[in-house]
C-alpha cells in the first residue's frame, strides 16, 4: 500500500525524537557544562529542525516504492545501524561509517557506479576529521 506517509516511518521518527529528547534531558540534568553538551545539544538542535522538514516533505509528495520503503526497509535500516554500531570497535569508525553511508545511499535510491561510494567517502572524511578535531579521545580507525 502506497500512502503519503507510512505509519512505520512516523513511528520510527517518533522513536528517534523521543530517544533524542530523553538523551538531551538526561545530559542537561547531569551537567550544563559545554564539555558535556558539545555533541548532544547540536544533535538535538539538528533533529529538532530536521523533523519538521522531513514531515513537511513527506506529506507534500507521494511515497516512492523502492528498496528502502515500508516496514521491511525500516527494519533493514535499523539492522544496518546495529551492524554499524558493532563494527565501530572491530573495523574502525572510518570503515564502518563508509560502509553504512554507502548502503544507506543505495537503499534510498542512489544509483550509479561511482556516486554512492564517492558521497560515502566524502561524508566519512568530513565526519572522521570533524570528530577528530572535536574530541581528544582517539577513535579506532583503520584508514585515517
Amino acid at each position: 500500500m502506497t500512502t503519503r506517509f507510512p505509519a512505520t516511518h512516523a513511528a520510527l521518527l517518533g522513536v528517534v525524537l523521543a530517544i533524542s529528547g530523553f538523551i538531551l534531558w538526561s545530559a542537561v540534568s547531569a551537567s550544563t557544562s559545554l564539555n558535556n553538551l558539545v555533541v548532544v545539544a547540536p544533535v538535538a538542535a539538528v533533529l529538532g529542525v530536521l523533523l519538521p522538514v522531513i514531515l513537511a516533505s513527506a506529506l507534500r509528495k507521494p511515497a516512492r516504492e523502492d528498496v528502502g520503503s515500508g516496514a521491511w526497509g525500516d527494519l533493514l535500516l535499523l539492522a544496518g545501524f546495529s551492524a554499524f554500531c558493532l563494527a565501530l570497535t572491530h573495523v574502525g569508525f572510518d570503515v564502518a561509517t563508509f560502509v553504512f553511508v554507502w548502503a544507506g545511499v543505495v537503499m534510498s535510491g542512489g544509483r550509479g557506479l561511482w556516486q554512492p561510494p564517492l558521497y560515502a567517502a566524502v561524508f566519512t572524511v568530513v565526519l572522521v576529521k570533524g570528530f577528530g578535531s572535536l574530541f581528544p579521545y582517539p577513535m579506532l580507525t583503520l584508514v585515517f
